[in-house]
């Protein structure tokens, strides 16, 4: 379904496929089998859909769930919640991202990011997350993009608090770092490391204290 008009106001649950290929306003919420967005998309409601793809530019007013989320654009979300959370553009989380597995290469701006799986952060710019958890590994390193080489100086991650089993950080700024085995690679100011197994920081970064952990 595509819709080419400045304003969409739905009067149903719209259930076949949302194709946004110009510029759509909603006022209540989506509920459609998938979400394609191409052009520009504003709701006031929430999203709900089992796949959401971004090309375009989209702004969700409220919360989104959907089973698979592949934001190649720019997405902007009050909360969301996927199986698979993907963004190789510009994604920005007001309040909470849940996700089984997250993979970001771009730039994210989130306040709590959880997932079950795995976080993994490729910086292509200057990107934050208040608090990240993940149940298994966390990883953030510098984008291999060649366009993202000229943006060396602002490929940094900041954070307050860090939390996985297995964590790798490069280019991180964080409060505190929290998990078993933990590998500390150039660029990172960390204030405290908290580890049950093992510990290696890079001498090109600096760590203020740390803290083993006995299981």
């Amino acid at each position: 379904m595509s819709n080419n008009n400045n304003t969409y106001e739905r009067t149903d649950m719209i259930d076949p496929p949302l194709k946004v290929r110009g510029s759509q306003f909603v006022r209540e919420n989506i509920n459609a089998v998938t979400v394609d967005v191409f052009g520009h998309l504003s709701t006031k409601g929430s999203v709900s859909t089992s796949k959401l793809k971004v090309s375009g530019d989209c702004t969700i007013g409220g919360n989104c769930k959907a089973n698979q989320v592949n934001n190649l654009g720019s997405l902007r979300v009050q909360n969301i919640q996927a199986d698979n959370l993907r963004s190789s553009g510009y994604m920005s989380v007001a309040e909470n991202a849940a996700a089984g597995t997250f993979y970001a290469e771009g730039a994210v701006k989130i306040n709590r990011l959880t997932a079950d799986s795995s976080i993994e952060i490729r910086l292509g710019n200057r990107s934050t997350v208040e608090v990240m958890r993940a149940g298994g590994n966390i990883i953030v390193k510098p984008s291999s993009k060649l366009i993202n080489a000229l943006m060396h100086p602002f490929r940094k991650l900041t954070c307050t608090t860090i939390e996985g089993t297995n964590i790798t950080l490069y280019r991180t700024t964080a409060d505190l770092v929290c998990g078993e085995e933990i590998i500390i690679g150039p660029g990172c100011t960390i204030g405290e490391i908290r580890y049950s197994k093992s510990l290696t920081v890079d001498l090109k970064s600096q760590v203020d204290r740390t803290v083993f952990l006995n299981p």
